[in-house]
């Protein structure tokens, strides 16, 4: 910060030295013009006596009278020094005069000339050499003086910048390390302040994903953990021989187990690979959601007679937009999950509500608590009396994706999962 301060203070210094420098040019002339007139009139008065008769008005301006029969050189303003290179040249400069200050520049140094007659073959020549020392000075001071006065002020501003910075950073590390105990202390309503706020907020997000990460952990490591275990004891009373009832019982038991292990390692892997389908998935067909409700009840009906399933279609036609097996999950997991619940029957109502389908599914199973009521549909959630998340959390996804929405509710004895899909 102090560097960059000082570097905007030097831009504008030599900015302000161009500009300036036009201003003591014009100053130098007007004074050479000044006291050239004065030198030319007591000349001119007093032409046999041309030396000793101004007064030294400025030292740094000097005037003498050229002869150019003889070549001789007479001062004006006592002993004032005539470099050579001006001596030189001062024919050529008589020769150019047009009653105006010319300005040339004599091995590197610059020079102001005024040159006027004052008899025949007699000239009044006076000259100065502009001094850009006090300038400099000035420059060099002023430079010095900002560069003081930003040390501060940037120190300052540096450390009002760099503090909550580095409260981030470290706060960022914390986070990073799961420190969800973690507080920052950044009260203000700047963009630091309004950075600080947002990651209070992302570290709330994140501590919510971590602990829904590791109840589901814990939830799928036992699920998978179970059928294995009973697969293994079935296996190995077969090998000792010391099975109850008949060999063929326990094969069918590991045969059971096997494919609930299955079909949870499935869930897992089409859930994990849904987001990326989804977004790939460019061909869509027409689905009669009409015929597959038919169809799915038909084959739930068959998993489990004993239940009373009630179909009720009031629209014909329902076409939606989408992939066929996906759809056809979103709705699958619902009903398995009312399969699961349900004590005696499982209604399902497709209806027409204008812009949508509405596919209400209900069972006389126990009602949903209603602190899960609104988590079911995350992946990670467990309920307290079975295994919401997988199934369901699929379903949700698959119908957001395709406009749709899902929703549960406790209504009239019964719980009611509510689906809608936007029509073609």
């Amino acid at each position: 910060m102090s560097i960059v301060i000082l570097n905007v203070a030097l831009v504008c210094l030599f900015a302000f030295l161009f500009i300036t420098k036009g201003f003591d040019n014009d100053k130098s002339t007007i004074l050479l013009e000044l006291t050239h007139r004065i030198v030319l009139e007591s000349v001119q008065e007093n032409p046999g006596t041309a030396s000793a008769t101004e007064p030294v008005i400025n030292p740094h301006y000097y005037h003498f009278v050229l002869d150019k029969t003889n070549g001789q050189l007479t001062h004006s303003s006592g002993a004032a020094p005539i470099p050579d290179a001006l001596s030189h040249q001062l024919d050529s400069f008589i020769h150019e005069n047009k009653g105006q200050i010319i300005k040339e520049t004599i091995n590197r140094k610059a020079y102001f000339i005024r040159i006027s007659p004052v008899g025949e073959s007699r000239y009044l020549v006076s000259y100065t050499i502009p001094s850009e020392r006090e300038n400099l000075l000035k420059i060099v001071i002023m430079a010095l003086l900002v560069t003081l006065f930003s040390l501060p002020i940037s120190k300052l501003i540096a450390n009002n910048i760099a503090k909550p910075l580095k409260q981030l950073e470290e706060y960022t590390k914390r986070l990073a390390n799961k420190e969800w105990d973690s507080e920052l202390e950044i009260r203000s309503e700047d963009e630091i302040g309004r950075l600080a706020k947002a990651m209070k907020e992302m570290k709330e997000a994140l501590q919510i994903a971590d602990e829904e990460e590791r109840k589901f952990l814990q939830s799928v490591s036992h699920d998978l953990k179970t059928p294995v275990m009973v697969i293994m004891g079935y296996a190995q009373e077969i090998i000792d021989g010391m099975y109850e009832g008949t060999p063929e019982a326990s094969a069918l038991i590991i045969k059971n187990e096997a494919a609930r292990l299955e079909r949870k390692i499935k869930q897992i892997l089409y859930l994990n690979t849904l987001d990326y389908v989804l977004d790939n998935e460019r061909d869509y067909e027409e689905i009669y959601l009409d015929k597959l409700l038919k169809y799915l009840v038909t084959n739930f009906q068959a998993v489990n007679s004993e239940l009373l399933w009630s179909l009720t279609l009031n629209a014909k036609q329902a076409v939606v937009l989408g992939s066929q097996d996906r759809i056809r999950v979103s709705i699958e997991n619902v009903l398995e999950n009312q399969l699961r619940f349900a004590r005696k029957t499982i209604e399902v109502v497709l209806m027409d509500t204008g812009l949508f389908w509405r596919i209400e599914i209900s069972n006389d199973g126990p009602f949903i608590s209603e602190k899960d009521i609104d988590h079911i549909f995350k992946s990670f959630f467990k309920g307290h009396n079975g295994n919401f998340g997988l199934g369901l959390s699929i379903s949700s996804k698959i119908i957001q994706f395709y406009g749709g929405s899902i929703e549960v509710q406790n209504r009239n004895g019964q719980v009611c999962f509510i689906i809608t899909y936007p029509k073609k």
